[in-house]
């Protein structure tokens, strides 16, 4: 029966790596759908964003580039006159040279205003146009009147007339500034106004999209984690002998409604079988009284043997199924699933086969770590885990499952009730030649009755966990059996505040009993 299972196993995982490339409801298509709803309205956002910006900054670099010019025009405009001015009072050739070459240079850049302007300015231009010309006729008149006579008489009221025409000059200079100001400050404003309410459509889209990714993503894992969960409770039924009928309950999701199918059937053909031989030893019965009494040892031990295979077989399907789910994950890039199913798998063959074994306290913590994973991957921001961790967990050795009760009863006592959450603080650390331990939670908090039951000798509460079904008394006792001391275990808890357990192990080589049962 053992190999029927496998090759059925087998089979199903053959058809599922066959189906999830061409199946449009797979994990695959799923996670595609969910990539392009967080990255469309991102992606969007950017361009936009880009494009706005380039609008902006050109826009600027315009504005500052005529502005710019202006301020050279002036310039020119003032070492063309200033040269003027020398040449008058010098007669030096040079000066009349970068006279005209200042003036040239100004009429180059007011050519470049003139064929990148708005109409108001190009009023201003044109005014400043004429009046640099009459500025160069009136100069250049002056200095030929100056050149052929050196009486100041002669040429001082066309120097006054030069010098009045400059002025005139700077001032429509000054207006072209202004206009260039008033224009650009105008175009910004709208250009500003147009950001704004893009940017206000741009919020509420990637709101939306926000809002639809997170519905997505909530459907998405409690559809996973209620199936994983399904599985394993059924899984749980199964190692203790309950064949009952699993029905199965179809999630959209083409790989894990395989598996589950899968599972049904091998249940169903476990049962068949059981039946089958209940059958065989009813009709066996009828045989002589020596051969009934053969019948019933060999009955016996078929059963005897079934149980054993059954505590083999169970497992071994769970972690078949498990490492099925996980390498379909990586397939698809599915890192927290794939995250998920390590750290349920990790924890349900850590809870086997260290139930009767013990561990270093650094096996503990790891199997923690797993358990904080998974209840912050199904919580969110409603739970958070610290580590404080000052010690060597190496040279500390526990019965095996000896943290995880006190998380888990942290966890579903404390934290889990209370709607807005909380923390579970794991404090380790060396005193003298002991390792303390401390769990703490800032949950719900145990009333005192309960307190002091749990205190008490003849505590005999069933524990509540997702992995083993250990309560506080039979921890504390392993945990006292081991060292063979007393006083090793304190709790203290106030209602609505909070739990804090302390456990103070000895750091110390182990005798040989715990050695034999380590072994």
């Amino acid at each position: 029966m053992y190999s029927y299972l496998r090759r059925t196993t087998f089979n199903n995982t053959k058809r599922i790596k066959e189906g999830i490339i061409v199946k449009p409801n797979s994990l695959k298509s799923k996670f595609i759908i969910f990539a392009i709803i967080i990255i469309t309205p991102i992606a969007t956002c950017s361009i936009i964003s880009l494009v706005m910006s380039k609008r902006i900054n050109d826009h600027y670099n315009i504005m500052m580039n005529k502005m710019s010019t202006t301020n050279q025009i002036k310039s020119y405009l003032t070492d063309s006159f200033n040269n003027f001015n020398k040449y008058i009072q010098t007669n030096t050739l040079e000066s009349k040279r970068i006279y005209e070459d200042s003036y040239n240079k100004a009429t180059l850049n007011l050519n470049y205003l003139k064929a990148n302007t708005d109409l108001e300015s190009r009023y201003i231009l044109r005014d400043l146009e004429n009046s640099l010309g009459s500025y160069k006729a009136s100069a250049d008149e002056t200095i030929k009147i100056h050149d052929n006579q050196n009486n100041i008489d002669a040429y001082y009221s066309g120097y006054v007339n030069t010098k009045d025409i400059a002025s005139y000059c700077n001032v429509f200079i000054g207006k072209l500034s202004d206009s260039y100001l008033n224009y650009n400050n105008e175009i910004y404003n709208k250009l500003k106004e147009k950001e704004k309410f893009i940017y206000k459509v741009l919020i509420a889209y990637i709101v939306v999209a926000l809002l639809i990714s997170i519905f997505y993503t909530l459907l998405f894992l409690r559809n996973i984690l209620s199936k994983l969960r399904e599985l394993v409770d059924t899984s749980e039924k199964v190692s203790s002998g309950d064949f009952t009928y699993y029905e199965v309950r179809k999630i959209d999701i083409y790989e894990l409604d395989i598996l589950s199918a899968a599972f049904s059937t091998m249940i169903s053909n476990i049962k068949d079988h059981i039946n089958t031989l209940k059958e065989t030893a009813e009709l066996q019965k009828k045989i002589s009284d020596d051969e009934m009494k053969l019948l019933k040892y060999e009955n016996a031990l078929k059963l005897s043997q079934l149980k054993v295979l059954q505590s083999q077989i169970n497992p071994h399907f769970l972690f078949n199924t498990l490492n099925c789910i996980n390498q379909t994950a990586i397939k698809e890039n599915a890192l927290d699933t794939e995250s998920l199913i390590r750290s349920v798998s990790g924890i349900l063959r850590y809870s086997l086969s260290m139930m009767n074994r013990n561990a270093t306290l650094e096996q503990e913590i790891e199997i923690i770590k797993q358990y904080m994973f998974i209840q912050q991957l199904r919580y969110g921001d409603r739970v958070s885990f610290v580590l404080d961790i000052d010690a060597d967990l190496s040279k500390v050795k526990i019965p095996g499952m000896t943290l995880q009760p006190f998380v888990e009863n942290a966890f579903i006592h404390g934290i889990e009730p209370k709607e807005e959450g909380g923390t579970i603080t794991i404090d380790i650390h060396e005193e003298e030649s002991s390792c303390i331990i401390i769990v703490e939670d800032n949950g719900c908090g145990i009333d005192e009755e309960t307190l002091s039951k749990i205190t008490s000798e003849d505590f005999t509460q069933e524990h509540i966990g997702h992995t083993t079904g250990m309560g506080i008394k039979s921890v504390v006792e392993r945990l006292e059996l081991m060292y063979e001391e007393k006083n090793m275990f304190e709790i203290e808890s106030h209602k609505g505040v909070g739990t804090k357990i302390y456990l103070k192990i000895p750091i110390k080589g182990l005798g040989e009993d715990a050695k034999a049962s380590n072994s």
